[in-house]
C-alpha cells in the first residue's frame, strides 16, 4: 500500500491548512473546524455505502 497522496488531495490538505493557519479567532476556528468534520462525515458515510454495495451487503 502506498502512502503517497494523489496531487488532489495533496493540493486539498494544502488549501484546508491554510485556511486553519488564517484563523486569528476562534469562532472562525470552529467553522473551519465544523466543515471539515461535516465532509469527514460525509466520505465515511459514502465509503461505507460503496463498499458495502462492492461487498454484495445490504445496509439496514
Amino acid at each position: 500500500m502506498e502512502n503517497s497522496l494523489s496531487l488532489t488531495r495533496a493540493f486539498a490538505i494544502e488549501a484546508h491548512s491554510r485556511a486553519i493557519d488564517s484563523c486569528n479567532e476562534l469562532e472562525d476556528l470552529r467553522k473551519v473546524a465544523k466543515t471539515l468534520l461535516k465532509a469527514w462525515q460525509l466520505q465515511a458515510m459514502f465509503s461505507e455505502m460503496y463498499g458495502a454495495q462492492a461487498l454484495g451487503i445490504k445496509k439496514p
